[in-house]
């Protein structure tokens, strides 16, 4: 304690500051005297009540001392507004409670908390302690408030990034099917899920003539704007029909991948960039299927006894490698079959009950094979988000499902 009074001192006994006692009546009791003459310290009385006399920058107060004696005052909040009035200028204050202030848990800003039964010396030290701190504290409180001026434009920016990504989402969404086609005996639900404001995942579903629909899903490795924006040249490039003249013909699901993979090869992208798709048509008369695959989760065949397959079908990434060619499986579907085609998101999005236990999403197909395809991805959607970690996605999750129904 004599180390610290003594580092305070000064040979010339000259002070070394002002110390602002504060006080219900404005009064400077015995106490404060005595701490104040102990550390050197010239004193000056402001009431409780008012607000903070006005800091002369050439001659600042070394810190407060707020003593609460009189209990018949409003006296918790005055001290918590006054600490906190001060606090914002600068002024650290050491609180001598007798009126229980913090009993109510109340925060002090700037302050320290002292009990009214404690010595003298004990007193001291926190004050001394305080006046040693001043400078770092002022320090602390000057590199906030430049902070809180330097989150004024930042915020701003924040605000605006915000913005540019909720019109990006709504850009993106506009390239979906804004309906489903209404074809008789056959249904189709969608589940679309990005990650985050964008995603890379993509999907259609188009009527291509009379007797046959087209749908595909395709994710952009990643997710974020760069795999949003890949998907955007996706839907724009992937060709489904030619039309010559006055005659058309369907191009074939392996064809059309070709032809984009090609696309995406002269493309010649900055990064490496890579994307899945699985894009089939179907014949709705004679339920004939043909699909083809670039590295996508294969597409998962349910019949109607609940019984899953999954389609042999397969191929290399769109936009490696060069030249590369596709193959078209075909599968006769018939009526209560269920298909779906999924992003590989929907791998993770279900959390597995074990390193050696089969990939859970197949178990929760399985358990909703018997539903329509509605209340299946309905219920798909629930159970993700019951999901450890479904707040925070790992990736983008999209399926396209398809129903065939008895005509």
């Amino acid at each position: 304690m004599q180390g610290l009074i003594q580092q305070n001192a000064t040979p010339n006994n000259a002070t070394l500051g002002r110390l602002l006692v504060v006080t219900a009546t404005g009064g400077i009791p015995p106490l404060a005297q005595q701490l104040a003459q102990q550390l050197n310290l010239d004193t000056e009385a402001a009431l409780l009540a008012h607000n903070l006399p006005h800091i002369d920058p050439e001659r600042p107060y070394a810190a407060a001392l707020v003593i609460t004696e009189d209990a018949h005052l409003p006296t918790t909040q005055l001290v918590v507004q006054w600490t906190a009035q001060a606090a914002k200028l600068g002024l650290n204050a050491l609180v001598i409670d007798h009126c229980h202030v913090c009993d109510n848990g109340l925060p002090l800003d700037g302050a320290i908390l002292a009990q009214p039964d404690e010595s003298l010396d004990m007193l001291l030290g926190r004050l001394a302690t305080l006046l040693d701190l001043r400078k770092t504290l002022n320090g602390l409180a000057s590199e906030i408030q430049r902070l809180k001026l330097l989150n004024e434009p930042l915020g701003s920016h924040f605000a605006q990034v915000d913005e540019e990504m909720r019109l990006a989402a709504r850009l993106q969404r506009d390239f979906l099917p804004r309906e489903l086609p209404q074809v008789p005996h056959l249904r189709f639900a969608t589940i679309y899920r990005p990650a985050s404001w964008v995603s890379g995942d993509i999907y259609d579903v188009m009527r291509l003539d009379e007797e046959h629909i087209g749908f595909y899903v395709a994710d952009a490795v990643g997710h974020g704007m760069p795999a949003a924006l890949l998907t955007m040249f996706i839907k724009r490039a992937l060709v489904t029909k030619r039309i010559e003249g006055r005659t058309y013909s369907l191009v074939d699901p392996g064809n059309a991948l070709k032809s984009l993979n090609d696309d995406m090869i002269q493309q010649d992208l900055s990064s490496f960039q890579f994307v899945t798709c699985c894009y089939g048509f179907l014949n709705t008369k004679t339920l004939r299927l043909r699909i083809a695959s670039a590295g996508h989760p294969a597409p998962m065949r349910i019949n109607k006894k609940g019984q899953m397959t999954e389609l042999d079908v397969g191929g290399s990434l769109l936009g490696v490698f060069p030249e590369q060619k596709f193959e078209t499986a075909t599968a006769q579907l018939h009526p209560g079959d269920k298909l779906l085609l999924y992003s590989d998101g929907v791998e993770v999005a279900f959390v597995n009950e074990g390193p050696d236990e089969p990939l859970r999403f197949r178990k929760e197909f399985g358990s909703l094979a018997d539903l329509d395809i509605q209340t299946m991805c309905d219920k798909l959607v629930q159970i993700i988000d019951r999901e450890e970690g479904s707040l925070h996605p790992q990736d983008d999750v999209t399926i396209v499902g398809l129903q065939l129904d008895n005509p």
